[in-house]
C-alpha cells in the first residue's frame, strides 16, 4: 500500500461495495453523474472495491469512462450456471450468527468449490472483457477476496501475486455462481461475503466515502461501523433505486434503470460532497 497523503492534504478513501451487475450499472451512474457535476472520484488516495465495486473502482483508479462498463458485451461462450443447491446452504450459512466467522467462510469456499460453475478460465475472461483492461491503475486500489483456505480476507493490490484481471475475477466469484479463482496456489472468492463493502480497509482516513449497492439489504459488520473517519459519507439506492433493481442482482432487464438511479442520485450528492473531496492541483 501507498505511503500516507503528505502532512496537511486531507486523506480520502472511496469505497465501492458489492452488488453484480446491477449494482455495476448504479455505481457506474454514480461515478458519473458525479464527475459531470463536478466530483473526480480518480482523485481519492485509496479505492476499496469489493465484487461489483472492485470493477467499478478499477475503471476509476484507471482513470477510464465509467461508461465503458454499460457497453453490451457479446454473451460468453460458456453460460453462467447458477447452482441453486449449494447457493441455498451458502446463503444459510451467511445467515448464521454466533459461529466462528472465518470457519463459516471457509465451508462457504468448500461448497463453492464443489459446485459446478464452470470454468474459472472463462470467467477470467469474461472480466477482462467487461473491463476492457489488464494493467493494474497506479493509483492505490484495493480488490477485495476471501481465501477460503483460511478464510480470511484478501486484499489484492498491484505489489500482490494477482494480475489485474485475476484479482477482479476472485473478488467477483460469487459463490454457486462462478467459480473460485486459483491465484498462488490458493483458491480465492468473493470479498463480499466477509463484507458487502469491507470498508475497515479505510480506517483512519479524513473522509470516507461509501458507495453502498446493498445497503437496504445487508446490515454493515462492526468492523464497518468503527471506521474513526474524521468524515463518512454513505450512499445506498434510494426508494426508487431500490425499486429499480428489483429482486435479482443479475436482471438484464435492470441495468439500465440502476444507472440511471445512479445518475440521479449523483446529482442530489455532489453538493455535499463538493465540500469535502479534493480538487486536482489543490493541496487541500
Amino acid at each position: 500500500m501507498s505511503d500516507a497523503p503528505p502532512p496537511g492534504k486531507r486523506s480520502v478513501a472511496l469505497v465501492l461495495g458489492g452488488g453484480g451487475p446491477v449494482g455495476i450499472c448504479w455505481l457506474a451512474g454514480l461515478a458519473i453523474g458525479l464527475r459531470d457535476a463536478g466530483v473526480d472520484l480518480t482523485l481519492a488516495d485509496r479505492i476499496i472495491g469489493t465484487s461489483a465495486g472492485a470493477v467499478v473502482g478499477s475503471v476509476i483508479a484507471a482513470g477510464a469512462d465509467p461508461a465503458i462498463l454499460l457497453t453490451p458485451r457479446p454473451e460468453p461462450a460458456e453460460p453462467v450456471r447458477h447452482n441453486f443447491g449449494p447457493l441455498l446452504e451458502i446463503a444459510s450459512l451467511l445467515r448464521a450468527v454466533g459461529q466462528d466467522r472465518e470457519l463459516v467462510l471457509q465451508r462457504v469456499g468448500e461448497l463453492a468449490l464443489d459446485s459446478d460453475t464452470g470454468d474459472p478460465a472463462a470467467h477470467i475472461e469474461r472480466i477482462g472483457a467487461l473491463v476492457g483492461f489488464a494493467e493494474w491503475p497506479e493509483r492505490e486500489l484495493l480488490v477485495t477476496a476471501v481465501d477460503i483456505g483460511t478464510g480470511t480476507l484478501t486484499a489484492w493490490t498491484r505489489d500482490g501475486d494477482a494480475t489485474l484481471v485475476q484479482a477482479l475475477a476472485s473478488s467477483t466469484s460469487v459463490p454457486g455462481v462462478y467459480p473460485p479463482i486459483k491465484i498462488g496456489g490458493k483458491h480465492y472468492i468473493d470479498g463480499g461475503v466477509r463484507s458487502t463493502i469491507n470498508a475497515d480497509l479505510a480506517t483512519g482516513f479524513d473522509v470516507v466515502l461509501i458507495l453502498e449497492p446493498l445497503a437496504h439489504l445487508y446490515p454493515r459488520t462492526r468492523a464497518d461501523r468503527e471506521l474513526k473517519a474524521g468524515r463518512e459519507i454513505s450512499v445506498g439506492p434510494d426508494d426508487t433505486a431500490v425499486a429499480a433493481f428489483g429482486t435479482d442482482l443479475f436482471s438484464t432487464a435492470s441495468l439500465a434503470p440502476a444507472y440511471e438511479s445512479g445518475l440521479r442520485q449523483a446529482g442530489e450528492l455532489a453538493p455535499e460532497l463538493k465540500a469535502l473531496w479534493p480538487v486536482a492541483g489543490s493541496t487541500q
